[in-house]
């Protein structure tokens, strides 16, 4: 017997791809999408509200913003692309999906290029040490930019290593590790 979301799964054709954690750019359009609801429902202040539900008029209105808010790359609102028409205006709207199609893979080439240009180039090995960055997002003045060293236990092809931290085998991306050099690190 299937579960209901092996179900879901199949009906939408939907894939599933696992990503390592804390690497935004395996999935950042739902990466964005909650930093926008997160900020939307900060200036919102739920928690000061004295309604008995605040929560449906809250989500209404992120729901709305997000679907009528134009992207640069889609050169549409998401609302327009569902709907065929403006979220606005009464006005009906035409999708040009290979146009769209090649600035969205223009965009990524981009950016790709962008985050290889940053990466350091190192063929990783099992037993290798490396450094893993902490969470940039959150910096502490007096903390260390990078933990470490740790052990490589494992290379996948995928672009992810398996790092021995103690007990605990973590799987992480490549972005996120350094290798370690004893000499640099003195």
């Amino acid at each position: 017997m299937k579960d209901f979301r092996s179900m879901l799964d199949e009906e939408y054709h939907i894939k599933r791809k696992p990503i390592t954690t804390r690497n935004p750019q395996a999935n950042a359009i739902v990466e964005r999408i909650h930093q926008v609801v997160g900020n939307m429902i900060r200036t919102h202040e739920v928690q000061h509200s004295t309604e008995e539900n605040p929560w449906a008029g809250v989500l209404a209105a992120v729901a709305y913003a997000i679907c009528s808010t134009y992207h640069t790359t889609l050169q549409a609102t998401p609302g327009q692309l569902v709907f065929g028409r403006d979220m606005i205006f009464n006005v009906q709207h035409k999708a040009n999906w290979e146009h769209i199609h090649s600035r969205k893979q223009a965009r990524i080439a981009s950016n790709n290029q962008r985050e290889n240009a940053k990466r350091i180039e190192h063929d990783w090995k099992v037993g290798d040490k490396a450094l893993l960055e902490n969470n940039k997002s959150n910096p502490r003045k007096y903390k260390q930019p990078r933990d470490g060293p740790f052990i490589v236990h494992q290379v996948h092809c995928n672009g992810t290593v398996t790092l021995q931290r103690g007990p605990v085998l973590d799987r992480l991306n490549i972005r996120r590790v350094k290798p370690y050099h004893a000499a640099a690190a003195a």
